[in-house]
């Protein structure tokens, strides 16, 4: 006898549970929503939503439903937005109404992401705490620049070694935003790619991620199913939520006292958490602090690690163009011969760019705008779609109305591929930014988020990409690799399906410019402040 009936039995509590919900909601059914697909009795649009690449399927939906669409599934309201203009005049505008966090049952209660800046509700004291926290330290202009010798020295190791194991370029990159974050962080300085710690916070996002779209799975609609025993036949959800919950918790505390330890032994080296913990405990609140410092320090940690795949997604434009359909690939070598062409005009061979090359650099700043736009910056749970908001009131936009507790999504994606916007959006076409125009929209006010949930972070972020894009393009060729028989091997531009997207793995030739460009990293490297 087959045992698959097993698992709905303890699906009979919460689907009564979400009838009855239902039927406590069908009282406002008459109020003008946003248009949408049309919803089932009860269910609402559980048959309508997909399981994977939800940003493309949002995006064609707006094709038939609009900018703002609705729906329903289980009695939780869902708002979908794929303008920016939208997006600007409800999360901005109105940022006191749309800035919480709905919940989020297997993120924060069965994984434990919690209490991270990102998922703690915006008038939380813990929330508001943490967040000026990280302004200060990683998102002031002044504060940045205290990092430049780090960023510096990382971005010459990094370069040195895709020039010496170049097949290795995705470990590489992994490091060296490691290296940035944990040295910054925590003041734990890597010395190889062996270092425990360059794995460790990306080993519980990619578990993370692997446990399906943030706040939509079944535990997020019946978060009663958290309880659920991990052996009952058709609980994987819950094993695998378990397994990323041990990973979660290792990212947050084994850094951390690390961190603990170094001060008590007197090694510490000033980092964010040291500094925090260190005036904590002379103002006597350590006690109460310490778990938001801990989870402060995490979330630093696991939004920059989550930037690897920035790099490693975003290597491939500087090689392929997408064409309209996005399957046919064709090989793009004016752009990076372009960026080559700047970098050596404007810095010259003699010398490395620094960020203060930036304002001579108008198609670097271009290359990096359109990586930005061709394939967001994630961060975690936020995908294509944004990390979602919440609406702690009712509302009414373009004579639609909004109902209180519904879970807000912008659709970065659909953005970012606004034909309205961008001409030929699937192209990744630097050019686009450099052209005369009454207005451009910066990709950079889009994919870090919106309005009082803005990354606090996105300086730092964007400060290590810039540096990092123009010294790869300064000493390094990279083009199309061969396979056995000498052919070109055309990568394809495809991306994972999950809520945290990144690129699908690629291989491509890497190599120093010249025996000169590989000198002068060496030279540089060592000239910078140990």
């Amino acid at each position: 006898m087959s045992q698959d009936p097993i698992p709905y039995a303890w699906l009979a509590i919460p689907a009564l549970c979400i009838l009855l919900y239902s039927l406590s909601r069908s009282s406002q059914g008459n109020r003008h929503l946003p248009p949408g697909p049309k919803r089932l009795p009860l269910v609402g649009n559980v048959f309508d939503l997909p399981s994977q690449y939800p940003w493309q399927f949002f995006a064609s939906w707006a094709q038939k439903y609009g900018d703002l669409m609705y729906t329903e599934t289980f009695g939780h309201r869902t708002i979908i937005i794929n303008s920016q203009k939208i997006a600007r005049d409800l999360l901005e505008k109105r940022g006191a109404k749309y800035s919480s966090r709905p919940r989020m049952a297997l993120l924060v209660e069965l994984i434990g992401w919690y209490p991270i800046t990102s998922l703690l509700p915006y008038r939380s004291e813990g929330h508001r705490k943490q967040r000026r926290w990280i302004w200060s330290a990683f998102g002031e202009k002044k504060a940045v620049q205290n990092y430049r010798d780090l960023r510096e020295r990382e971005t010459y190791t990094l370069l040195l070694g895709l020039m010496e194991r170049p097949d290795d370029f995705a470990l590489h990159i992994k490091r060296h935003v490691a290296a940035l974050v944990l040295e910054s962080v925590y003041g734990h300085r890597i010395t190889s790619l062996e270092d425990e710690y360059v794995t460790l916070m990306d080993n519980a996002m990619d578990a993370t991620t692997a446990t399906g779209v943030a706040g939509g799975t079944a535990v997020d609609i019946f978060p009663i199913l958290q309880h659920v025993p991990a052996w009952i036949p058709g609980a994987v959800f819950k094993r695998v939520g378990l397994h990323a919950r041990q990973l979660v918790w290792k990212g947050h505390h084994v850094p951390y006292r690390m961190v603990r330890e170094a001060m008590v032994s007197g090694d510490a080296r000033p980092s964010f958490a040291s500094a925090l913990t260190e005036k904590a405990q002379k103002a006597g609140r350590l006690a109460q602090e310490e778990n938001d410092i801990r989870y402060a320090a995490g979330n630093i940690y696991g939004a920059a690690t989550d930037t690897v795949h920035i790099y490693i997604d975003n290597l491939a434009p500087f090689l392929i163009e997408a064409t309209t359909d996005r399957r046919t690939m064709v090989l793009h070598p004016n752009v990076y011969n372009r960026a080559q062409e700047e970098v050596d005009r404007v810095v010259g061979k003699n010398r490395l760019p620094t960020s203060e090359d930036r304002p001579r650099l108008p198609y670097i700043e271009a290359v990096l705008k359109e990586t930005y736009r061709w394939h967001a910056p994630v961060t975690l749970g936020k995908g294509f779609l944004g990390l979602p908001h919440y609406l702690e009131e009712d509302d009414e936009y373009g004579g639609y109305y909004l109902p209180k507790g519904s879970t807000v999504v912008a659709n970065v994606w659909s953005i970012c591929r606004d034909e309205r916007i961008w001409g030929d959006p699937a192209a990744f076409r630097p050019e686009r930014f450099l052209e005369p125009k009454s207005e451009v929209l910066d990709p950079f006010n889009v994919v870090f988020g919106y309005g009082r949930r803005i990354c606090p972070g996105r300086l730092f972020a964007d400060t290590m990409l810039f540096l990092a894009i123009a010294n790869m393009t300064a000493t390094l060729d990279i083009r199309k690799a061969r396979d056995a028989e000498g052919k070109e091997i055309t990568p394809e531009a495809s991306f994972t399906p999950n809520f945290i997207s990144h690129a699908e793995e690629f291989k491509c030739f890497i190599a120093p410019r010249s025996s000169a460009a590989k000198a002068l990293v060496a030279e540089t490297l060592a000239r910078v402040p140990a």
